[in-house]
């Protein structure tokens, strides 16, 4: 095709989205990584915790306003109360997490005159009360999220006091596991994936990370604040901040950690609000997507008098559903028959090839689990299906592909490519030549 210009690679380009957008309906550059789906609920429910249970595909939410819990698919579809007003003695809801069949629901109640905090364990398949665990006490106490180890310990903050709770399982009661002044009125908790250190959002001193056994802080206190919900995700933590008085600075976050997990290294907005007004509470995350209501209209509910301000102003909810997962990537590599040119989004794949001895563009598209992607093929030569296996940092990969014209007889290990080196033409591997125009 001769040297490889501008023109051309304009044109190379628009192919390729042309390909992605064909099979994945999807816009390049990875915009089709967020769905935004509109929930059927009562619009003054105003929403504080969330929970995704993905064995049944349903959403979990509770309520402020109405002291309940409601539920529906997570396409917006059969919405229904999971329990009704005030039922087992629930309370405004605050922070929920689902541990396999049991959901895990916090309440408090609003106004300070007779507080009362509660958890109560539901069977998500029954609907049935588990148990129920009441703190009833003189002094104010905020009982606002929580977290739980893979072996079952709960941790859960006091946004009211410097207080951090646990379950005692031989008494069966709530307790303090912890207090200490730099986790005062801590909002959000998380807890890493060896369940080894605690991650705070403390209001007093910012995103605080604790040794569990040792029960001693292992970061400094810093400016992280205004965070609300908080999620260990792959060795970051992502955060909603909400509490900025600069409303550009609110949004969803991501803080990279060392590699150990006992500090911060960077910060990273990664969902810029869609207006500076909207208040996001908490999340959740499974299977590498984030689940969260993108505004929870808490600004329009007066909580001492538990009453909305303006109902004309209220709006149906929306649930942001954005993917974790790194963006598109592209990849361009060099093969025995011409460049091929690959788009990799989430577990998306598509792109295009080049048949030099036809001077013709191919296409390949499919699904990638791990390094491998099963998907379909089709240029000139005809069309069929295909299964290319990349190495672990995808530099290189193998391909077995089969015609629709002969179902029966796979093509093993018959078409190779590498990353492209640098501008030539092409080069020499493993003794094969590989052409990259």
């Amino acid at each position: 095709m001769g040297n490889y210009n501008f023109l051309e690679s304009k044109l190379w380009f628009f192919g390729i989205c042309f390909i992605s957008i064909l099979i994945s309906n999807h816009k390049c550059y990875g915009q089709g990584n967020t769905h935004i789906t509109t929930l059927h609920f009562e619009k003054d429910l105003i929403p504080e915790g969330i929970a995704i249970d993905t064995k049944t595909k349903k959403v979990y939410i509770n309520s402020l306003k109405h002291n309940k819990i409601v539920r529906c698919n997570l396409d917006g579809s059969d919405p229904e109360d999971f329990i009704i007003e005030n039922e087992h003695g629930y309370l405004s809801g605050f922070g929920m997490t689902i541990k396999g069949d049991t959901l895990f629901a916090l309440g408090n109640s609003l106004p300070k005159a007779d507080n009362k905090s509660i958890l109560l364990l539901l069977n998500t398949l029954t609907g049935d009360l588990i148990k129920s665990y009441s703190i009833d006490n003189s002094e104010f106490i905020y009982l606002n999220d929580i977290a739980i180890s893979d072996e079952g310990t709960v941790f859960i903050t006091d946004s009211e006091s410097n207080n951090i709770y646990t379950i005692n399982k031989e008494e069966d009661n709530l307790e303090i596991f912890l207090s200490h002044d730099n986790l005062k009125h801590s909002n959000g908790i998380a807890i890493s994936s060896n369940d080894k250190y605690l991650y705070f959002a403390s209001y007093a001193s910012g995103l605080r990370i604790l040794d569990i056994a040792s029960k001693k802080l292992v970061n400094p206190p810093n400016n992280y604040k205004g965070v609300d919900g908080l999620k260990f995700y792959k060795n970051k933590l992502i955060a909603i901040i909400n509490g900025k008085r600069d409303q550009t600075q609110n949004g969803v976050y991501q803080f990279q950690l060392t590699t150990k997990g006992t500090a911060i290294e960077s910060k990273e907005k990664i969902w810029e609000l869609k207006n500076e007004t909207d208040i996001p509470t908490t999340f959740d995350i499974e299977n590498d997507v984030l689940y969260f209501i993108a505004d929870s209209q808490m600004d329009q509910m007066n909580q001492e008098a538990n009453t909305i301000q303006d109902e004309s102003k209220l709006e149906d909810y929306s649930l942001i559903i954005k993917s974790l997962k790194p963006k598109v990537q592209a990849k361009n590599y060099c093969t025995e028959i011409g460049r091929f040119d690959l788009l990799i989004d989430a577990d998306e794949v598509a792109g295009s090839y080049l048949l030099i001895h036809k001077d013709a563009l191919g296409g390949v598209w499919g699904r990638l689990k791990g390094n491998v992607m099963n998907g379909r093929w089709h240029d000139a030569d005809g069309k069929g299906d295909i299964i290319i296996t990349f190495t672990e940092d995808f530099s290189f990969f193998t391909a077995d592909y089969r015609s629709d014209d002969e179902p029966e007889k796979w093509h093993k290990d018959s078409w190779h490519g590498a990353l492209r080196p640098d501008t030539g033409t092409s080069f020499d591997f493993n003794n094969k030549t590989y052409q990259c125009e």
